[in-house]
């Protein structure tokens, strides 16, 4: 039974900005060089421009700090960006808002408009003035580790930016409406952060701005960032009239978000019971404005190293600002670049010590009840795990087969990740459920469907929490609509089932609970033979409205788990590497543990995309920068190298049978928790097919090639 939203059946923002050609178009001029001063020399005469509604510099607009990495307050990243900032600080950053009568308009704009420049020496963000955004120095002692130190091994990666290459661009529509508030229709997967955060620029309450969220063609973490509205708002709120604006593709390349590039660094002591310590260190950009750096990087370690018992842990880092587009939340949450460094190092180690990495993971995983938040205080809540991987490993390898023969070049590699299911203790969600009368079910929700199916996730749930088989009745979901007051933190930390979720069933579990009610006191008074509520459902509505109760059901409930259980992926590859670089992957085989299985369908389609974006990451993509002065070098589809259909390996999916203890669900998250493992386990099988170790991402033919060609020639490795 398909399921509509109820705010339109124009499903995303580029089809509303569509239906509002009566809107002006907002558009920008961006900044061609920086760090400096950037001035638009012929200002009033662009202003003069036929079809030019008005033009906005940094001095116009409101000068309100904020951050645009759309968390929940206290918000943790620096307060370090404005609407538009004075200084322009990567190339292409805006210096003006334009509103016109057409595109055409905007860009004539954009082409007549001469900018001078005045390049800033120095740091880029006066309170910095070493350009650190943060410093993080963490550690962990789980025992006593007084015995001599013993085998110490040591490895180093550097992973680059990549693009989220989100099909849908950002895109906003911004208006007043008949009680002025002012409306904003966008594509985000955290409305209720944007409502904030906007106000927050702009110094105006939240009673008036409303946010009415579109379904979202793709997100992967660009779409919580923020700052597309902002600029919207601002123009609407100058002209009075509606304005719409939506990036291009180049500038979904250079104004939007990347992943964060690094340098990472482990080293290790290990005796014969294990490992005695583990230190990973990471070098971070995060661009010119800090946006999500510092929680990301904190997630480099909190992601990987816990995987392992150790005696010691010790996660140090520091967040570097940087000439080059601005980075941010992105599927994975820090945990691709930690499990490509903690990962490629227990490969590294196995191969030193002459076992198989397989055989050495069963050695030193962590087990159940081991603890996940291993840099929290005693007195804090902890997380443990919940579940002893060995098992899952042992069917992935079998899989795989890791014993059977391999021809030349052939190798087989393996690598392990995990995730959170929400934002550990901090996690907020609210889900309303009305019951119409004719017995179909009225879902609001702050949640967002970004694609990965949390509207057939979240049904799943209500059915189950109402004892209805699914598609019993029908549901509509409104979701990401401020002025439903039906509150969440938004779509990102794979929280949406585990968190999403849970007040979705508690809400289920209330609406059964009233019907039931109703049902007894309709049987008393004769309007209803004592039967099975589901076969009643719909006469039982129809009396909470026209019978002698006149009671309609409605449920408000709430979930702010302090919990946040881990999921875990296992990718096993098989694949041969050639002479000439070309590199075969013959077959993946993914081993997760997701808890119980909601939505099979959507679970087996968020391991396929994050594999497939695991496969990018590893081996095609990068934003590429000029290293003279942080310019985007291919911010193009014809330049930015993609994975394409027949580069996808086959895919065989192992799902453990595990139910999470946490909630009544007894499910986890899914969604990013498949990434991680696939460029580390490539990059050791690539050490087992040839006997390089290539630690650069990405594992491109070209990078491939040259360290071959070092090998043969005895020479260094140039990986």
């Amino acid at each position: 039974m398909r399921r509509w939203p109820l705010n339109s059946n124009s499903r995303y923002a580029p089809d509303w900005l569509d239906l509002h050609s009566e809107a002006l178009v907002g558009a920008l001029i961006e900044a061609p060089k920086a760090p400096g001063r950037c001035t638009i020399d012929n200002l009033e005469e662009l202003r003069e421009l036929p079809g030019v509604k008005a033009i906005f510099t940094a001095r116009d607009v409101p000068s309100h700090p904020f951050t645009t990495a759309g968390q929940p307050e206290p918000e943790p990243s620096l307060y370090d960006t404005l609407i538009l900032n004075p200084i322009s600080r990567y190339p292409g950053e805006p210096i003006a808002l334009v509103a016109a009568s057409s595109p055409a308009a905007a860009n004539l704009v954009r082409q007549c408009a001469q900018i001078s420049y005045a390049p800033q020496l120095g740091p880029l963000h006066d309170d910095k003035p070493d350009d650190v955004v943060e410093v993080l120095n963490l550690s962990m002692e789980s025992g006593p580790c007084e015995r001599p130190k013993g085998d110490e091994y040591r490895s180093t990666v550097n992973v680059g930016r990549i693009s989220h290459m989100q099909l849908e661009p950002h895109a906003a529509l911004c208006f007043f409406d008949k009680e002025k508030r002012l409306v904003i229709v966008t594509t985000t997967q955290v409305p209720y952060h944007v409502r904030r955060i906007v106000a927050r620029a702009l110094n105006w309450p939240v009673s008036r701005i409303l946010v009415r969220a579109s379904d979202v063609g793709g997100g992967f973490g660009g779409k919580q960032e923020v700052f597309v509205e902002p600029w919207v708002a601002w123009l609407a709120i100058q002209t009075q009239e509606p304005v719409k604006m939506m990036l291009s593709r180049r500038q979904e390349f250079i104004l939007t978000r990347t992943r964060h590039a690094a340098r990472l660094v482990v080293e290790s002591d290990w005796d014969d019971d294990g490992i005695r310590n583990i230190r990973l260190s990471a070098d971070v950009e995060t661009g010119p404005y800090a946006s999500h750096g510092s929680t990301v990087t904190y997630n480099m370690g909190l992601k990987t190293l816990p995987l392992y018992r150790a005696g010691r842990y010790h996660f140090d880092a520091k967040i570097h600002y940087t000439v080059s587009p601005v980075a941010g939340a992105m599927r994975g949450y820090g945990g691709p670049q930690g499990a490509m460094a903690v990962e490629t190092h227990v490969n590294q180690v196995a191969a030193q010590k002459g076992i198989s990495p397989w055989a050495l993971r069963h050695r030193v995983l962590a087990q159940k009840g081991d603890p996940l938040d291993i840099f929290t205080k005693e007195s804090d809540f902890r997380r443990v795990h919940h579940t002893d991987l060995r098992e899952l490993l042992s069917k992935t390898c079998t899989a795989i087969g890791v014993d059977a023969p391999r021809s030349p070049g052939e190798g087989v590699g393996v690598a392990i990740s995990m995730q959170a299911s929400g934002v550990p203790g901090n996690e907020l969600a609210q889900v309303f459920i009305g019951v119409d009368e004719d017995g179909s079910l009225i879902v609001k929700t702050g949640a967002m469907d970004i694609g990965q199916g949390a509207r057939e996730t979240l049904a799943n749930i209500i059915y189950d929490g109402l004892e209805l088989p699914r598609d019993h009745v029908p549901i509509f979901f409104s979701m990401g609509r401020t002025e439903d007051l039906a509150f969440d933190y938004g779509t990102y930390a794979s929280s949406t089932t585990y968190v999403s979720g849970l007040a979705a069933y508690k809400a289920a579990r209330i609406v059964r609970r009233k019907m039931e009610r109703l049902a007894r006191a309709m049987t008393h008074h004769c309007e209803l033979k004592a039967v099975p509520l589901r076969e009643n459902w719909t006469t039982i509505a129809h009396s909470s409205f026209y019978g002698s109760t006149r009671r309609p059901v409605t449920a408000y409930a709430r979930a702010n788990p302090s919990d946040s259980p881990a999921p875990y992926a296992i990718a096993a590859i098989r694949l041969t590497v050639h002479g000439n670089g070309e590199l075969v992957i013959h077959r993946i085989v993914m081993g997760v543990d997701a808890g119980k299985v909601i939505n099979p369908a959507g679970l087996r389609g968020q391991i396929e995309g994050a594999v497939v974006q695991g496969l990018g990451y590893a081996l095609w993509e990068e934003v590429e920068l000029d290293k003279q002065d942080g310019h985007v070098l291919n911010p193009s589809l014809f330049d930015y190298a993609l994975p394409s259909p027949q580069d996808i390996p086959p895919l065989d999916i192992i799902m453990a049978h595990s139910t999470d203890p946490t909630t009544p669900l007894g499910a986890k998250s899914a969604g990013e928790v498949a990434l991680a493992p696939i460029a580390p386990a490539i990059v050791g099988a690539i050490f087992q097919a040839k006997g390089i170790w290539m630690t650069t991402l990405p594992l491109t033919r070209e990078r491939l090639w040259h360290a071959l060609t070092a090998q043969k020639e005895g020479g260094e490795d140039m990986s």
